[in-house]
């Protein structure tokens, strides 16, 4: 009982640490500041913005594992949400909607090996789009304008908080460079997205993921993936990950063989894409936390949270 004592007033010393940070109140400015700016640009582009869901039967199935975040109610599974990747693909079913974004907390429970990575929570707020009838380089060039449009703004309602921060006001990107995953891997090893991103001094695309089942092959190349990743510069790595959509029921099901995944927890959403109902889409989510970080060129992004997030570790509040 002593040591739980001395365990929990450790506990409660570092939450209270991490709470008070002088750093916090300017970053979470910052942070503001983006997520107000990102209203703004996607109320001029015509986006209708969705509430977020925090429960479903259904969730991404992530390319990479996590502890499971399940809970029963109504005699049914439902999972926390990790993205609401379909439901932005069943929300434009409705033929009024032809463009949508949320901002929408993710809960990924993640193993202890993703602590120290510096860019990894495992509860965090991602800004989704979606739009039917568009392609990747429709939503690459969209996230670019995004980018710019908000680093512009920062500049102007805050720059002095910028240059406390990161010692200079943001930059205009112009285009960014486009880079294929197989090839860099060839050139720098595995770790070749960590050594791009500490070469580079402008985001960066990645193309070409094998991941999820719902982004799509290219039809023309089996085994190429029109999906993409920003990829932030100066070490600060991915930011955005996003993706041509799977919308075909044989193809959806191909993908779901080729990666594993149990079709009987997609029943329903199959049963949607056979009766031709799943439109055509493509979109990204960026992370809040992880743009925030960027810009204050902060090491970890645990930094950018009021209430610490670090994967695999206890909490009290």
């Amino acid at each position: 009982m002593e040591l739980q004592t001395l365990d929990t007033a450790k506990e409660l010393d570092t939450t209270l640490q991490h709470l008070s940070r002088p750093l916090l109140p300017k970053v979470l400015q910052v942070q503001q500041g983006i997520v107000r700016a990102t209203h703004d640009f996607m109320f001029r582009k015509g986006l209708t913005q969705l509430m977020p869901l925090m429960l479903s039967p259904i969730t991404d199935p992530l390319n990479h594992g996590v502890v499971d975040a399940t809970i029963g109610y109504a005699e049914q599974r439902w999972s926390l949400t990790k993205s609401m990747i379909f439901h932005k693909q069943l929300a434009l079913l409705n033929p009024g909607l032809s463009s949508i974004y949320i901002i929408s907390p993710n809960v990924r429970l993640e193993f202890a090996d993703r602590a120290g990575t510096g860019r990894h929570l495992f509860e965090f707020t991602q800004i989704d789009f979606e739009f039917k009838g568009k392609d990747r380089f429709f939503v690459m060039e969209f996230m670019e304008e995004l980018v710019n449009f908000v680093f512009a703004r920062l500049n102007k309602e805050i720059p002095e908080l910028l240059l406390e921060l990161r010692g200079e006001l943001l930059p205009q990107f112009e285009k960014w460079p486009v880079f294929r995953t197989e090839k860099l891997e060839a050139a720098l090893g595995p770790d070749y997205e960590h050594i791009k991103s500490e070469e580079m001094t402008t985001p960066f695309w990645l193309l070409n993921h094998k991941r999820e089942f719902y982004d799509k092959e290219d039809p023309a190349k089996q085994g190429t993936y029109l999906n993409y990743d920003l990829i932030w510069p100066e070490g600060f790595g991915e930011g955005l990950s996003g993706g041509e959509r799977e919308h075909e029921y044989h193809q959806i099901r191909k993908r779901m063989a080729d990666v594993g995944t149990n079709e009987e927890a997609f029943s329903h959403y199959l049963t949607v894409a056979k009766e031709g109902g799943l439109p055509k889409t493509a979109g990204a989510g960026f992370g809040v936390e992880r743009m925030t970080r960027f810009i204050c060129r902060l090491k970890d992004v645990d930094e950018v949270t009021a209430f610490s997030r670090k994967p695999f570790t206890s909490a009290i509040f």
